[in-house]
This record gives structure tokens, sequence and C-alpha cells, in this order.
């Protein structure tokens, strides 16, 4: 009888240490092995109506899996660009082009095919063009919000002005431009400068201002703009090595944890009717330095559909700050375990099938981290 016995509790030793081994497994692990799980996902899925930019994370997340799907994609991109170098359906030119360039260029580096290279040069030269025109053409402004900033209110070019100016815009254009850094210093050389002018604009609280100042509702802070502003730092810090670009993406990371509420951040984004509601409840910070609102205990600002055409609802703070927290995984730097498994569980929780752009940058992040 007892013999018997024994070939059940060897199996009960081993189910509990597997067991152990899947419930202490790090935040990390989970993130490498649900890489596979959304790769069975997406290796499937029809991209036909994909828009540009999600098609543009997509080919970074699959050069880990599927190169060929990914070099198809890449194709597609090609095809799109005009032939001043401009990728866009559409949307915002600047920051859809330096996206573009930053996929291109990853797969060029994963297949070592010239065209994507040569593409994504292109691109750089076309957002070149786009920052001299922009300091050409906008002039200094001073706003009165904008003397929160590191500046002081003093920008040295209308790069650094929030009145023409919107920080995703320079960060997302600072990843493509950076991500050329080694053909060419002329890349390099453009996005330290769009990085310096986001640390002139960083806020005394670490954000960023969603940027064009003078959209009286806009004059707020929004985790995903300021994740955005992170992506370009990251780069620069990844190209130049300059201190003052990690303190940057440190400090950004400490405005994430001021909106970080037990595994949920509290986006922020202000429509007017959030406004108006704040302003009847006297909620707008009208004596703050900063002229910013109070969204923090509004939860039903943080939830909302993504795109008319999604097929999931996003939740801008949760996949932004696990984005900003997969930005510094890979640079090496040592992030909270609690607060990222917090929220990467939060996310899994509450998400729909499809994946978001950022949840799959975060996991391609965290495999190729240094």
């Amino acid at each position: 009888m007892k013999k018997n016995l024994i070939p059940l509790r060897l199996c009960l030793i081993v189910f509990i240490i597997l067991l152990s081994r899947f419930y202490f497994i790090s935040t990390e692990e989970k993130m490498e092995i649900q890489s596979l799980k959304e790769y069975e996902y997406v290796k499937n899925k029809d991209l036909d109506d994909a828009s540009l930019i999600k098609l543009a994370y997509l080919s970074v997340f699959l050069t880990d899996f599927d190169t060929e799907k990914s070099k198809d994609i890449l194709d597609r991109l090609i095809e799109i660009q005009e032939e001043n170098g401009e990728i866009s359906d559409n949307v915002n030119s600047k920051l859809s082009t330096g996206l573009c360039i930053f996929s291109l260029i990853v797969g060029y580096e994963r297949t070592g095919e010239e065209k994507y290279k040569e593409a994504a040069l292109k691109g750089g030269d076309f957002l070149i063009k786009e920052i001299e025109e922009w300091k050409a053409t906008n002039e200094i402004k001073i706003t009165k919000i904008s003397k929160n900033a590191r500046h002081e209110g003093n920008p040295k070019s209308s790069i650094e002005c929030y009145y023409w100016t919107s920080p995703n815009d320079l960060g997302i254009m600072a990843l493509g431009l950076g991500a050329l850094a080694s053909y060419d210093t002329r890349y390099l050389d453009y996005a330290k400068e769009l990085g310096d002018a986001l640390y002139a604009m960083q806020l005394e609280n670490g954000g960023w201002y969603d940027g064009y100042a003078q959209i009286p509702i806009r004059r707020d802070q929004s985790s995903w703009y300021v994740v955005m502003a992170m992506l370009g730092m990251w780069q620069c810090y990844r190209n130049v090595g300059d201190e003052k670009y990690l303190e940057s993406l440190l400090e950004a990371e400490k405005w994430f944890l001021n909106m970080w509420d037990g595994g949920s951040i509290y986006d922020i984004l202000a429509y007017e009717e959030n406004y108006t509601k704040a302003l009847s409840e006297g909620r707008v910070l009208g004596t703050s330095k900063d002229m910013r609102f109070d969204y923090k205990r509004y939860e039903e600002t943080n939830e909302r559909d993504y795109v008319a055409s999604s097929e999931y609802t996003y939740y801008y703070g949760e996949h932004s700050f696990l984005l900003s927290n997969t930005l510094l995984m890979n640079l090496g730097i040592k992030i909270n375990e609690k607060n990222l498994k917090l929220s990467f569980d939060h996310i899994l929780k509450n998400r729909d099938d499809d994946p978001s752009n950022w949840f799959l940058l975060s996991l391609w992040l965290v495999r190729n981290r240094e």
C-alpha cells in the first residue's frame, strides 16, 4: 500500500515544484512568454485594413518571430512612401514618418536588405527638412504655462515652444532619426537637437504638456504624450550616452508613479466635457503654476476607445506606464518589480484580444534589452 503511494507523492512534489516555479516567475519572464502568445494571435490576423501606425509597430514586434511577415509589412511602408520621403496615411506626417523610419531600420538590421535602409534614410531627410522649415517659419513665442518648463520660459528656438510644439512629435521624430545615427552623423545631430528640446521643455513634475498650449482645453498632461517624449529620450540616451537624457527618463518615470494607483494609471487627457465638469466643481487648478487640471481621481478619463475602427478598448495610462517601465528595463535600469507586475497583470485582466501597439512594443523592448 505504501509503495503505491510513492509515485503519487512524487507526482505531487513535481506538481508543487512546477506550480511554485510558475507562481514565482518574474514579470520579465512572463512578458517573454506572453510575446509567444501574442505572436500566435498576430500571425493569423488579417492586416489588410490595419493603419500605418499599427503596421509600423507590428513589423518591429514580428522581427523576433517571423522575418517574412515583417518584410511584407515593411514592403507596404515603402509602397506608401512619397518621393520626398514622407510616410503617412493622412495622419501626423512627422510622427508617422519617424515611427516608420524606426521600424524600417530595425527591419534592415535584422534582414540586411538595403531597400529598407534606403527608405529609412529617405524618411530621415524628409524629417530634417521639416525641422528646418519648422524653425524658419515659427518664431519664439512664450506662453504663460511654459514658464514651468526647465527652460523657465526662455526657449532657444521655436522647437522648444509649447505654442508650436508637441512633445509626441519631437519624441517619435527623435526615435526615428536616432535610429539612423550610425549611418550619418547629421541624423544624430538632429536627433540630439530634438532630445535637447524635449529636455528643455520638461516640466518640474517630470512630465510634458500635451503641446500646442494656445488651445485652452489642451493645457493638460497625458500619459501617452509623456511616454512618446520618453521614446525620444530613450533613443538619444542609447546613441549619445549623455546622462541628462537618462535624468529626463527617470524624472518622467516619477511622473508616472505620481499618477499610479496600485496597477491603474489615471490618464488625464482633457476632453472638453471633462474640462467643463472640472470647472463646475472647482477642480481646475487655476492657482497652480502649470495651470493643469486635477483629473487624477477621474477614472472615466482613462478608459475610452482607441480609434473608431479599433477592436479593443485602450487603457492609455496602463499601457503608457508599462512602456515607460520597459524603456528603462531595455537600458538595463532596475525598476520596481512590484509595480511592473501589478500593471502588467492589470492590462492582461482588462484588455481585449487585440494587443495594443504599445503592449507589443513593450514586449519587444523586454526581449531585446541590454
